[in-house]
């Protein structure tokens, strides 16, 4: 029973994947050789385009993005000079759209790759042309980006060990600070009270006359009161 069930997913798998396939139909406009040839008339016509002149005379009709893309051709143009050959090609299509990617090699010995792309109609609806890497050059790149990065998380950690080594430092700081403040609030001064018997001069008068009437041999006139000490 087992195995019945499992033949007849099977067979229903298979059907539904020749339906889908039957779906997607080739579209009749795209033939892979009048694409690669209408690409290859594309790029060499490209390496003999005045950029320049283009920018001069539409500048105010251009985005900013157009014209530096422009001048980014200029350059490209100066640097690598004229195409000698195209050395690969790569053609890619669906129901809706087709691409051409031409791999070509200039005077000046760096390759580059136009990668262009066709509407449903086979026309050309985009482009674009950038400098050809090897695998080598795409490992040096990230390598370098991978030691770069690990270079910048370990300036990073080291900071941050740094910062906390501090910390110590700076509990001392602030535990010297604390004591030097208590310190300071310890240490008051007394202040000198002057005794004043100004207000006083008719207690003295009285305590001078009972001393004198206490030892009658005695004349008050040597007397003198120093001070006067209030008991509670």
């Amino acid at each position: 029973m087992k195995k019945k069930i499992v033949l007849m997913l099977c067979v229903i798998s298979c059907l539904m994947m020749v339906a889908g396939c039957s779906l997607v139909k080739e579209n009749e406009n795209y033939n892979k050789a009048d694409l690669q040839s209408t690409a290859e008339t594309f790029v060499n016509q490209w390496f003999t385009y005045d950029f320049s002149s283009t920018v001069a005379q539409y500048k105010d009709q251009m985005t900013s993005d157009q014209i530096q893309q422009y001048k980014d051709y200029i350059k490209m143009q100066k640097q690598h000079g004229a195409m000698k050959k195209v050395e690969d090609t790569e053609c890619t299509t669906s129901t809706d759209s087709a691409t051409v990617a031409l791999t070509v090699s200039t005077e000046k010995g760096k390759d580059l790759v136009f990668t262009v792309t066709y509407d449903e109609n086979a026309e050309i609806s985009d482009w674009k042309v950038e400098e050809y890497q090897s695998i080598g050059d795409i490992m040096g790149k990230a390598g370098l980006n991978t030691i770069m990065s690990m270079a910048i998380v370990f300036c990073v950690l080291i900071f941050i060990s740094l910062l906390i080594a501090c910390f110590k430092f700076i509990g001392k700081i602030q535990d010297k600070m604390t004591k030097e403040e208590v310190q300071t609030e310890s240490v008051v001064q007394a202040p000198v009270v002057e005794e004043n018997l100004t207000d006083d001069l008719e207690l003295v008068a009285v305590i001078t006359a009972a001393i004198a009437a206490a030892g009658e041999s005695e004349s008050a006139d040597g007397l003198v009161v120093r001070s006067i000490v209030r008991r509670s």
